[in-house]
């Protein structure tokens, strides 16, 4: 049974939706990248929102071209990726320091998930094998695609953009409302004391939902950020920098 995953990080942990060509949708709350990748070996597509492939100098093209992409309502939800050395420091300060000297700075939002790429990175290094499989993207982008290419007017945390956000997503497939309904349920609602997930998240679950939209699409209908990767050559295999999204 072919699975296709959509991965976003929840704060507590890696909060992930299967879906499946004939079976049932499956949500959960993986501990680390490694635990996704035991249960989700034979998938074939995972697609994850966190910065994939690390260059040793300059800004990632993928998130220049998002960044356009998603102007001008949504560009600050792109945040230049570090260089290597700089996610690998191990203070601000020094991260700081090192990203400087290649003509750009370290935002706050991307020292806050540097543990999270290093993770990312150091799996892949040991597990060479999900290269290809375990691929970048990025919500918004995704979902300003599916929106006729116009990115989305409000911020996914407020009402009005969790709104939007639902309305584009289960116009795709109607059934996906009910793996966020029941996600919410699970996660956020039900038991209150002790709750998986703050009842902020929301906008992990639909973040993490369109993910797994995406990777389900055929290879023909996706796209990649630039068309034209750039290469991580620190890895085995060659690993492309790159977001991938829906081409419509």
């Amino acid at each position: 049974m072919t699975e296709y995953v959509g991965l976003d990080w929840a704060k507590k942990g890696w909060f992930g939706v299967t879906l499946r060509d004939n079976g049932t949708p499956e949500t959960d709350l993986y501990p680390s990248v490694q635990s996704v990748w035991k249960n989700h070996e034979n998938a074939k597509r995972i697609l994850m929102d966190i910065p994939i492939g690390l260059k040793d100098a300059g800004k990632r093209t993928c998130d220049v071209k998002a960044e356009g992409r998603l102007k001008p309502q949504r560009q600050n939800s792109v945040f230049p990726t570090p260089v290597r050395n700089a996610v690998y420091a191990k203070t601000l300060e020094e991260a700081k320091e090192i990203n400087e000297q290649y003509g750009f700075s370290i935002t706050n939002q991307a020292w806050s998930i540097a543990l999270r790429i290093r993770e990312v990175d150091e799996f892949l290094d040991q597990n060479p094998e999900a290269i290809g499989v375990l691929r970048e993207s990025h919500p918004e982008v995704c979902f300003a695609a599916l929106n006729n290419g116009t990115p989305m007017e409000h911020g996914k945390s407020s009402e009005d953009g969790l709104a939007s956000r639902k309305r584009i997503l289960f116009d795709e497939d109607e059934s996906l409302e009910t793996v966020y309904e029941n996600a919410v349920e699970t996660f956020i609602d039900h038991p209150s004391w002790a709750r998986r997930m703050s009842e902020n998240a929301k906008d992990d679950i639909l973040d993490a939902l369109v993910l797994a939209h995406t990777a389900r699409m055929d290879e023909a209908n996706l796209r990649t950020l630039p068309e034209e990767p750039e290469r991580d050559s620190t890895k085995e295999k060659p690993l492309p920098i790159e977001i991938v999204y829906p081409s419509r």
